[in-house]
């Protein structure tokens, strides 16, 4: 059940009977479950004229400081940023002193506020000090000598025009504070004019979200059917169609992942981390299980042979591939709210990843050519098209990465996961028509192998 304004709404799920299909009434559950999800979210959704769908929903960040001592960095310290919609918003910021337990007096440092228009000439300054002559408002938040909170230090920031960034800057620069290192804990709040603490990049990202997983949902349900009818009539489920399934059900767990913490997150302002984390990791690995599964076919598996033989040697490779993804999906939250950072693969991460599918994709136009020099007419038919679709999914990521760069900050992070969700499930969509239709993939592969005389099973050499 969810409550719908003044309205409870609930579904109420049957059991099925004998005579009916298990995976249709799963099917229906997983879109049950995508409705309900979209009830609850609709409680926290506005509408924002030609905007679109907005999230009024909560953002809260907290986190360690380190401020003043001999270094010069540590006089000027990056809190957070926030996006801000057309109107007036608020912010709310206090401390907590940590190391030392106490100070000898009360004393006050600054928390400065920079627009994104100067924000980067901000940054250029050598000296962090100067740098205070570029911000639009500076506040003063009295700290000590106890280390219990600090008030609530408030402001307001207007936007006219158009949607603004605002970064939020911690300052010892009126030297205030001892020449050492004052470890603190910091406390961030800021409000859109309609009361959404969510950040102008994030608005609209979990309905997104919510319709993709529906969709995702009914995909697999007629991924499961055609699988049993392929199994029906082949006698068993080709290794392939075992992989592309593994990975597919990779991704729509990160999917469902993803969105519970969307969900939460409009729910109490801090999500669920470990299911963030979780969920671009497992749709890391379903990438790599399909370009995997894409270069595997590119040297020949179901083409020029029907068993894995020497190709065995690209398991460990693959494998290699996926940690290195894995790694970078930790370094990228590290600093997931850095000031550079506007979309999950922002900066140095993003670059890498770009370079990692442009080696890739080398290497399946490699492997392409490889096999089309040994195969026949009819396989080097089949395998001139299936390098114009691979050259489509390999390039895909490199042309959303650079395509985000154009559109403003505040677009950046949505065109990123909805171009993402979008590239995934168009290439989830065509390896399983690929697999699962009878098409010219299947007459040239051993997929249409047989018990017949003059047909052959997975394990021998299929034969031009």
């Amino acid at each position: 059940q969810a409550q719908l304004g003044g309205l409870r709404v609930g579904i109420r799920l049957r059991e099925p009977s004998g005579r009916e299909d298990w995976a249709m009434v799963a099917g229906s559950r997983w879109r049950h479950l995508a409705l309900q999800l979209l009830l609850i979210c609709m409680p926290h959704c506005s509408w924002q004229g030609d905007a679109g769908i907005g999230l009024v929903s909560a953002k809260r960040l907290s986190g360690p400081i380190r401020l003043a001592g001999p270094r010069k960095d540590n006089q000027w310290r990056y809190l957070s940023k926030f996006g801000y919609g057309i109107g007036t918003g608020s912010f709310r910021a206090r401390l907590q002193l940590t190391q030392p337990r106490a100070i000898q007096n009360e004393t006050e440092v600054l928390l400065e506020i920079y627009l994104d228009e100067q924000w980067s000439e901000a940054e250029a300054i050598e000296q962090p000090c100067q740098r205070n002559k570029l911000s639009k408002q500076v506040r003063t938040v009295k700290i000590g000598p106890a280390n219990n909170w600090t008030d609530w230090v408030d402001g307001t920031l207007s936007q006219k025009m158009r949607p603004h960034i605002w970064y939020f800057v911690i300052s010892n620069c009126n030297s205030s504070l001892a020449n050492f290192t004052h470890r603190m804990k910091f406390e961030f709040v800021a409000l859109q004019e309609d009361g959404s603490e969510f950040s102008i990049e994030m608005r609209g990202l979990l309905p997104a979200n919510i319709l993709f997983l529906a969709a995702f949902a009914g995909f697999l349900h007629w991924f499961v059917q055609k699988s049993k009818e392929f199994a029906k009539s082949a006698g068993y489920v080709h290794p392939v169609i075992w992989t592309l399934a593994a990975g597919m059900i990779a991704q729509f767990v990160a999917q469902i992942m993803h969105t519970v913490h969307l969900a939460v997150y409009a729910y109490d302002g801090d999500g669920l981390k470990a299911l963030e984390v979780i969920s671009e990791i497992l749709f890391m690995l379903a990438q790599v299980i399909q370009t995997s599964l894409l270069i595997l076919i590119a040297l020949g598996y179901t083409l020029l042979q029907s068993k894995i033989g020497e190709l065995d040697l690209l398991i460990p490779m693959c494998f290699m591939v996926a940690i290195i993804h894995i790694m970078l999906v930790g370094f990228g939250k590290i600093k997931d709210d850095a000031s550079y950072k506007f979309h999950e693969n922002e900066g140095v991460i993003g670059w890498i990843l770009l370079l990692m599918r442009l080696a890739l994709y080398a290497w399946f136009l490699w492997s392409v050519q490889s096999s089309a020099k040994v195969g026949g007419l009819k396989i080097q038919q089949f395998l001139s098209r299936f390098r114009i679709a691979g050259t489509l999914y390999f390039l895909a990521y490199p042309a959303i990465f650079l395509v985000t760069q154009l559109f403003a900050q505040y677009h950046q992070h949505f065109v990123m996961q909805v171009g993402q969700m979008i590239m995934q499930n168009a290439f989830n969509l065509w390896l399983s028509t690929l697999f699962l239709l009878r098409g010219e993939y299947f007459k040239v592969s051993t997929l249409s192998s047989s018990d017949l005389p003059g047909g052959c099973k997975v394990g021998t050499v299929k034969e031009e």
